[in-house]
């Protein structure tokens, strides 16, 4: 189970910081002070795609539900009688707050502050739409049986939203680094109990995708609220909130252009 594991991991590794997904002068995420930077192109659905192909298999193929098994079971043994981490409520977000704190720390970024910002507020606004919409349809059942909102995972797809955001605004090392928080964070998930293989393989697609539909609606969004036209000035606010109901934290965000 745990060399499935492995395996699964360095494929998704490879693929993400393969020349296909890499940033360079000719990509369209490359650097450049032009909004052409920013446009479609269809390669980059190849990993968040596949990603979220296989997951979703493990909801009607019967050798994806014999992994889902499998792996629960390694999970379960792993654990024993050990008591949950509660270390993934948390860790999903370092990505994203590791992107801001490199800015605030003077690191050159390949992107202006006024667009990361719009990306990661598009991001996050897509993946909620998508893994709410995906929870409340499919009602998977958890492992652990708490409640029928299992796929896919909410907290694996806001980490690997970050690290994928991470690894465009600052490189692949800083990206590496992102990918192999995302990979605790799954990992946590289906430690605690709290999903099955795929409904973090789905997220892990999830959330790369939402993290390229922010840069992909990036023009777009800049014409509409008037910032292709000159320098604005921006101010930038971050909370950290609690929600007592799911007993987990969470950050708002207010910008001003």
């Amino acid at each position: 189970m745990i060399k499935k594991l492995l395996l699964f991991t360095t494929t998704v590794l490879i693929v993400a910081f393969s020349p296909v997904n890499a940033t360079n002068k000719t990509d369209s995420l490359s650097i450049s002070g032009t909004d052409s930077q920013y446009r479609f192109k269809a390669k980059e659905l190849i990993l968040p795609g596949a990603l979220v192909a296989v997951g979703a298999t493990s909801l009607f193929l019967n050798p994806m539900e014999k992994l889902d098994e499998s792996v629960h079971e390694g999970m379960v043994n792993m654990r024993g009688n050990h008591h949950r981490i509660g270390l993934d409520e948390y860790l999903r977000f370092v990505p994203t707050a590791t992107e801001y704190i490199l800015h605030f720390s003077g690191v050159k970024s390949n992107y202006d502050i006024k667009d990361r910002l719009l990306v990661t507020a598009t991001s996050y606004a897509a993946m909620f739409v998508l893994t709410q919409g995906l929870k409340h349809s499919i009602n998977k059942m958890r492992p652990d049986g708490s409640d029928n909102h299992s796929f896919p995972s909410g907290h694996v797809a806001t980490a690997f939203l970050g690290a994928e955001n991470l690894r465009i605004s600052y490189g692949n090392w800083w990206g590496l680094a992102g990918y192999t928080i995302a990979t605790g964070t799954a990992f946590l998930r289906l430690y605690n109990n709290r999903h099955w293989i795929g409904d973090v393989i789905g997220a892990a697609g999830i959330g790369i995708l939402s993290s390229r539909i922010g840069y992909w609606l990036l023009p777009w969004e800049k014409k509409i609220l008037g910032l292709d036209k000159g320098k604005h000035d921006t101010s930038f606010i971050a909370m950290p909130t609690y929600d007592s109901y799911h007993n987990a934290p969470g950050l708002a965000m207010a910008i001003q252009f």
